[in-house]
């Protein structure tokens, strides 16, 4: 029986790209071929290569290596898709014990722990069980990652169906932990460094009994508790780095959302200053609905890249550091933010306190540069600013925020889907303006019945109100950004705003969102002159549609701001998914006989637009024209090159998506 199981099992693996061989094994609950009928005991059968083969629920607690010695990798995946994913649910949990806990207080519950360095986990669907309080009172979260260069692809991770509390901190759905203890991490010892998330879904709330989650008065994200289990956090680390082992985690293709908290939350707790950096990456993810921000490091290092973030920092809360995306000093540390070619939409609100939240937060960190990103309906756009006004303990060099090449429109307001001042949703509100627009900066303010704080009361498209005349104070740069309609907008210089007798605690002083808060003679707001104040003109406005917040060809700020990406067969000219003589025949008709097409897929619809140039350029050469014809006939018929970008779906900006690379 065990040998039908093996060669069932060779058989499988090639099609999934597995190493045939006697490591391979079979799970099914029905026990079929041979196959164990327990995940545990497949791994524990010292089999490295598991497929489970149904869909089935698997009330487990699993573990791969273990957390003192680690062990030989795991190839665990399915061989289902979608809905159709095996789910692992844990039964109890286990609780692990990581740098910055007690080494006799194991706080950080999971019903999969992952000990072992290159396992690769796929096609599966992860749960935690927020009612499970076995081993921590805090519930139970999916994973608990303590191993490097472990892979998850196309994993969805989520609170289980039929619970209603909290996976809460300290535990969250997933932990990226490092070997250690009572703040001191094993030299040499895993810390999650090279680990890649790619095409994962990550959700902080059971949809089972709603699916979009909400409180009977209609909230979208809620502090209270709900029917539906939530996490509190998506994914977080709380490291203590070490001196020559810097650590790397990568988000590729991911989608984020309905988390009451955060979604990525990168924490570095060392205090050592030469200590090496945590660095965490997003790139080309989604992030929707959060209570707070999408994506803030702590100590550590934020990348984001070609993403797309609405709807956060939905709540109140206590924090100060917040925006959609955000980095903050932590201990010793310093970190840095880079922020290229994304988008922002509806993200602050006026129920969240703190008028300053919206797109990007500088907070005491290091440098956050964000380049052509467009920010639309944000309370506020782009921001930095320090714990006081005090000196000690800021970088040197000081804070800054530097943005170029990015369009601001519609700051200070929001729009549905988002929520008001209350919590409720906007649909609901009376305060929309004809073009369904809500002035959040307003909303807030307690003389409306809201409840922004003092000192938090100042909205605008570049915030830094941080006194300039002190040593490192906050310092906003801005380069070459395109700025359209601010809610209400307050024209009044910063001088004469900071002058008043009542100062900037009084509510009654804010008279509307502003292009500036902050001094700009040379001190904290640099580069104002640069800004073109116009109107863009977006094809589509909603985030989750085709080619979100492409400019119109006859829009000001061609050329700034965020550029969807699309995915996309090279050479596919006509746009039917598949690459042959029919695309070259369709240059050829576009160049020689004015169409059809009159205009080539891609934004701007000439063949010298940046994407139809990545597109059609089959021969790689400068321009695109008949020989490009000629090329892909070449490669269709003769044996030719194929186009530089290779034969599979490819990534380009400005292109439709056809295809998911």
């Amino acid at each position: 029986m065990k040998a039908k199981r093996f060669s069932a099992c060779w058989m499988v693996a090639g099609c999934l790209g597995l190493s045939p061989g006697l490591v391979a094994v079979e799970v099914n609950q029905s026990g079929a071929g041979g196959a164990f009928t327990s995940i545990q005991a497949a791994i524990d059968s010292g089999a490295t290569e598991i497929i489970i083969t149904d869909s089935g629920t698997y009330l487990e607690d699993l573990q791969i290596g273990s957390p003192e010695d680690g062990g030989p990798a795991v190839t665990l995946t399915s061989t289902k898709a979608g809905d159709e994913r095996p789910v692992i649910t844990p039964e109890a949990g286990r609780a692990y014990v990581h740098t910055h806990r007690s080494s006799d207080t194991p706080d950080r519950g999971a019903g999969l722990g992952i000990f072992a360095n290159g396992t690769k986990v796929s096609n599966l669907i992860i749960e935690g069980n927020p009612d499970l309080t076995t081993v921590t009172a805090n519930g139970c979260g999916a994973v608990f990652l303590m191993a490097d260069n472990v892979v998850f692809e196309n994993c969805l991770f989520r609170p289980a169906a039929e619970t209603g509390s909290k996976i809460r901190f300290p535990n969250t759905l997933v932990f990226l932990g490092q070997q250690g203890a009572d703040g001191v991490a094993v030299v040499g010892g895993r810390d999650t460094d090279g680990c890649i998330f790619r095409k994962c879904e990550f959700t902080g709330m059971a949809t089972d009994k709603e699916s979009e989650p909400k409180a009977e008065d209609g909230i979208i994200i809620t502090t209270g508790f709900l029917e539906n289990g939530q996490a509190e956090t998506l994914a977080r680390s709380d490291h203590f780095s070490v001196v020559g082992e810097p650590v790397t985690v990568t988000f590729e293709d991911c989608h984020f959302h309905h988390s009451h908290d955060a979604g990525l939350f990168p924490s570095d707790r060392s205090s050592t200053e030469a200590a090496s950096p945590i660095t965490w990456i997003a790139r080309r993810c989604r992030f929707d609905a959060f209570g707070k921000f999408a994506f803030r490091g702590r100590g550590a290092n934020v990348i984001v890249e070609d993403s797309i973030f609405s709807r956060t920092n939905q709540t109140n809360n206590g924090d100060s550091e917040n925006s959609a995306v955000a980095i903050q000093k932590q201990s010793s540390h310093f970190p840095d933010g880079k922020v290229t070619n994304c988008l922002f939409v509806n993200c602050g609100s006026a129920n969240a306190k703190r008028a300053y939240y919206g797109g990007c937060n500088n907070d005491s960190a290091g440098v956050l540069t964000i380049d052509r990103c467009t920010f639309d309906k944000c309370v506020s756009g782009v921001g930095v600013n320090a714990a006081g006004d005090a000196a000690a303990g800021r970088d040197p060099a000081g804070p800054q925020t530097i943005v170029k090449n990015s369009i601001f429109h519609r700051t200070g307001f929001q729009s549905a889907p988002a929520v008001d001042n209350a919590g409720g949703p906007l649909a609901a509100s009376a305060n929309l303006n004809p073009e369904g627009l809500y002035e959040a900066w307003r909303y807030g303010l307690p003389k409306e019945g809201g409840h922004f704080e003092r000192h938090f009361l100042w909205s605008a498209v570049f915030n830094n109100s941080n006194t300039p005349d002190v040593e490192n104070a906050p310092e906003l740069v801005v380069e070459n950004c395109l700025v359209g309609s601010i809610a209400s907008e307050d024209t009044r210089p910063w001088t004469d705003v900071v002058a008043l007798p009542t100062g900037l605690g009084d509510e009654n002083n804010v008279l509307g969102c502003r292009l500036v808060n902050g001094f700009t003679a040379g001190t904290t707001v640099e580069g104002i002159d640069t800004v073109v104040r116009n109107t863009p003109i977006f094809l589509n406005e909603d985030p989750d549609g085709s080619l979100p917040y492409a400019l119109a060809p006859n829009s000001p700020g061609r050329g700034l701001g965020f550029t969807p990406l699309g995915g996309q067969l090279p050479g596919d000219c006509n746009q039917d998914s598949q690459v042959d003589q029919s695309d070259a025949i369709c240059l050829l008709s576009y160049l020689f006989l004015g169409g059809p097409p009159a205009e080539l897929p891609c934004l701007g619809g000439g063949r010298d637009d940046p994407g139809n140039h990545a597109l059609l350029n089959f021969n790689d050469e400068g321009v695109v024209d008949l020989s490009d014809a000629v090329a892909m006939l070449m490669w269709k018929f003769l044996g030719g090159p194929p186009h530089p970008l290779g034969v599979k779906c490819v990534w380009i900006p400005g292109c439709p998506v056809l295809c998911n690379p």
